[in-house]
């Protein structure tokens, strides 16, 4: 039974046995706590400078802004590239505007329209950086363990999302919202230093070539000519417009309907983190690698049907209770998606069709951020989230009739 047991465990953390993924999991396992100390300290900052909800759902809004116009060629660079060298500038922009946020902020200095440029050229560096990091992880294990990191990637981000906000929350208090973002700041190097320190004879190099990816339109081809792939893409994009925004409103749930402060906001998001690294973690294991299309219909239907309850929540550890199924729910519609997705796509594609599925993942979720806080301004918190979490169910049910194979996938 230990053998068993023992056995099981080294299944579910096989893609850590690749000595760069280590590199590279433990490099953003701790950059992505200081982002998402980010991520709590801006929310934070803007409810401080303006009290809207209205803005909450703007300054996500506005980093969604340079996807448009770049995610084509986002692909293609990708594609075209070294993708390590495409991460390691673009990390190292990422890190510039953590610390001038922090200076803003420590001056005393900071107006909301600085934040809301930081988010558009944040945003413009992502619309870079995501596709190459997406494509970058099979160069990294291989086909054979890529589905294994995939999971154990979405681990890694939500640990931070444990990690992250909860710590956001006692620096908050203690020395204001410009520490977050100066440790944000630091937590890239880890990222730089892991890239710097991997051997590049392990990389398993692919990608179209220089020829190859000079046809920006051919991800786009691909998913209209492919109905499986097509339908995880519309799945996960309707789930990040309808869904996934809800965190916009928690720092409205913690201080006006649960009387908290930023430690409770930091505790509401840590909870939603616990259980999407659970949620990581079985993912990882070979029960889902499976049944990859059976995980994706469970958690594209729990995920919104869970935030109903949510939505008109009065207590505070009943609402955390909620956001960990939430979280794990978030988890097993989202990494078995990705990792699916990644093993359908040829090679010579991978960077343009996931650029693709990376501005529409984020683009739309930063739609979503806009709607949802609009929505929430002309009604209530509550509502807004109650309306948005039924449609996303909906979604859900639509898409598991109308692409029946997604379901059944492996």
């Amino acid at each position: 039974m230990p053998r068993h047991g023992n056995g099981a465990l080294a299944s579910t953390f096989r893609a850590l046995r690749h000595r760069n993924f280590r590199l590279w999991f433990f490099g953003q396992l701790t950059s992505l706590v200081g982002t998402w100390m980010q991520t709590i300290a801006q929310n934070w900052l803007v409810y401080q400078l303006t009290g809207s909800a209205r803005d909450l759902g703007l300054v996500n809004f506005v980093g969604a802004i340079p996807l448009v116009p770049l995610t084509l060629y986002a692909g293609a660079i990708a594609d075209r590239f070294e993708k390590r060298k495409v991460i390691f500038w673009c990390q190292a922009a990422m890190m510039v505007l953590a610390f001038l946020l922090a200076a803003l902020c420590w001056t005393g200095t900071v107006r909301f329209w600085h934040v809301l440029l930081l988010a558009f050229l944040l945003g413009a560096v992502q619309a870079l950086d995501t596709p190459a990091r997406q494509a970058f992880v099979v160069e990294l294990v291989g086909k054979e363990d890529l589905s294994n990191a995939i999971a154990l990637n979405s681990g890694a981000f939500h640990a931070a999302r444990v990690l992250g906000p909860a710590a956001a929350g006692v620096l908050i208090a203690v020395s204001g919202v410009a520490g977050a973002f100066f440790i944000n700041g630091w937590s890239f190097l880890a990222v730089l230093f892991g890239l710097f320190l991997m051997d590049m004879t392990l990389i398993r190099r692919t990608g179209g070539g220089r020829e190859s990816a000079k046809d920006l339109l051919g991800g786009v081809r691909y998913l209209r000519k492919e109905r499986l792939p097509r339908a995880v893409v519309v799945l996960i994009s309707l789930s990040a417009l309808l869904a996934m925004p809800y965190y916009v409103l928690i720092p409205i749930y913690a201080r006006e309907i649960f009387g908290r402060g930023a430690g409770g906001y930091g505790v509401l998001m840590s909870a939603a983190g616990i259980g999407a690294v659970l949620g990581s973690l079985y993912s990882a294991s070979h029960r889902v690698g499976a049944r990859k299309g059976a995980a994706i219909t469970a958690g594209s239907l729990t995920f919104p049907f869970l935030l109903l309850p949510f939505a008109f929540c009065r207590s505070y550890p009943v609402a955390i209770l909620l956001l960990v199924g939430v979280g794990f729910a978030f988890v097993l519609q989202n990494a078995p998606a990705n990792s699916l997705l990644q093993e359908l796509v040829p090679d010579h594609l991978r960077g343009r069709v996931m650029a693709i599925y990376v501005s529409l993942f984020l683009g739309l979720l930063r739609v979503g951020s806009l709607l949802l806080g609009g929505l929430a301004a002309m009604t209530s918190a509550p509502t807004a989230l109650a309306a948005l979490a039924a449609a996303g169910l909906l979604v859900g049910l639509w898409v598991r009739f109308r692409y029946p194979e997604l379901h059944l996938a492996a």
